[in-house]
């Protein structure tokens, strides 16, 4: 009887510590598409004229970068990363959430929306492929 209960425990105990390693690799994987790092795209906003604007998704926080003729640069610090697909963010006393889409190695698509506070934030539905806010609409960023 103590011989089994001992050989259980040992299965048990390699079981689970597998499991551990299969996760750790999982996590770990190279091919498995990550959030952070530096996110770009470039666009017309008129003749002649182009915009370039750079995500740069660390931990913590959002570096936004807008370069041409509107230039615009900024941190939001993360609150919170929902599900892989709603990051929530302040940058001073605005409040966002960046909803993200078609995540892979390569490129992502984001929609920015300003929101009143976390609890919106959290609550609003995940938006439509035609959805906009203010300045924003779905675009897609190549990782750089």
């Amino acid at each position: 009887m103590k011989k089994s209960i001992l050989v259980l425990i040992i299965l048990a105990l390699i079981i689970v510590s597998c499991n551990k390693s299969e996760s750790k690799k999982e996590k770990d994987s190279p091919n498995k598409p990550t959030i952070e790092g530096v996110w770009s795209r470039s666009f017309a906003m008129g003749k002649d004229v182009t915009a370039h604007v750079k995500y740069s998704f660390f931990n913590d926080s959002i570096v936004y970068n807008m370069n041409g003729p509107m230039k615009l640069n900024y941190t939001i610090t993360k609150d919170s990363y929902l599900n892989n697909n709603r990051w929530i963010g302040k940058s001073g006393e605005t409040q966002y959430v960046i909803f993200i889409k078609d995540l892979s190695n390569k490129s992502l698509t984001l929609l920015k929306k300003k929101v009143k506070n976390r609890e919106e934030a959290m609550t609003m539905k995940f938006p439509s492929d035609s959805a906009r806010s203010q300045f924003s609409s779905w675009n897609t960023f190549m990782k750089e």
